[in-house]
């Protein structure tokens, strides 16, 4: 449900492409307009991924530390001016992390002419780092660890030694269970206890990442493409959403944006500007390129 409160409002952006979408620009743009507007925002993504071969350096900023994340968890992070909420009887935290706004980071290499554990062709996971309720545990892909899949310096690098390993899917699906449904479940309180508001970047082209029926629903959503945004009622979004889940196309697990927008019309759709590095790299200039995009945006909560 949503929590009806306009001044700390909870936006959704969804990517409408599978890829390179510019969802983290607009996401983290978005958190600093809203910062600059109420005071604070901040920004999670709850699920991301990053490839040890195209994203090598970004890999190496994290694990250089023995921890996985992605530039985008660390771009949301770095636009965010306070943390959310802990949860229950936990005292708050005092810094907002990329681990402590992005509860699962999975790390991919390419793996070409193979498909890997999840289904997924030309390409293997690896690992994943999931954030507990007592900080980050590891989760390794077994099956590509006993091909030789997992590049020499991994272990070296992040502490695997205490990891689960899980061989195949059944085992996979234990574990996610177990472990990633509670991590998400937990971010979901946190994101509706929030007293400031909230953008929660979605990855790749997914409806949602939270919860379909968690203690959030969106009070605005932006579908973001190349060169625009569609801006949509968080209330229509999210009851599209639902039907969009019992349909044999998308089962029950994930929905897909194009599935849910083919539902409902956008209130609008604004233009967005090309960028160059350094103004997307600064989500103050994202802020004010990109300024018309979130007054709409806003005006739909």
């Amino acid at each position: 449900m949503s929590r009806e409160r306009p001044d700390a409002p909870v936006v959704l952006v969804a990517g409408g492409a599978r890829v390179d979408a510019g969802k983290t620009t607009f996401s983290a743009g978005l958190t600093a307009s809203l910062a600059a507007r109420a005071g604070d925002a901040v920004g999670v993504k709850p699920r991301a991924g990053n490839d040890y071969w195209y994203d090598h350096d970004d890999y190496r900023i994290a694990s250089d530390a023995g921890r996985l994340y992605g530039k985008d968890a660390r771009r949301l992070a770095a636009a965010s001016t306070r943390p959310l909420p802990a949860v229950g009887d936990r005292s708050p935290p005092e810094v907002i992390t990329p681990e402590s706004i992005n509860p699962v980071h999975r790390l991919w290499r390419p793996t070409p002419g193979r498909t890997g554990m999840l289904g997924d062709t030309d390409r293997t996971y690896l690992c994943d780092r999931v954030t507990t309720e007592d900080g980050s545990r590891f989760v390794v892909n077994g099956a590509a660890e006993a091909a030789g899949l997992l590049p020499d310096n991994l272990a070296d690098r992040l502490p695997l030694d205490e990891a689960t390993r899980v061989d195949d899917v059944a085992a996979f699906n234990d574990v996610m269970a177990a472990d990633y449904l509670p991590a998400f479940d937990r971010l979901a309180v946190r994101v509706a206890a929030a007293s400031v508001p909230v953008v929660v970047e979605s990855y790749a082209d997914v409806a949602g990442p939270l919860p379909r029926d968690g203690p959030v629903e969106p009070d605005a959503v932006a579908v973001v493409d190349p060169g625009r945004a569609r801006i949509y009622a968080g209330d229509r979004y999210a009851k599209a959403r639902a039907v969009a889940s019992g349909s044999p196309r998308e089962g029950t697990m994930e929905e897909h944006t194009g599935t849910v927008t083919e539902m409902i019309e956008p209130l609008a759709t604004v233009d967005l500007p090309a960028l160059s590095g350094d103004e997307r790299g600064d989500p103050s200039r994202v802020a004010e390129r990109y300024g018309h995009a979130y007054e709409t945006l806003i005006d739909a909560v």
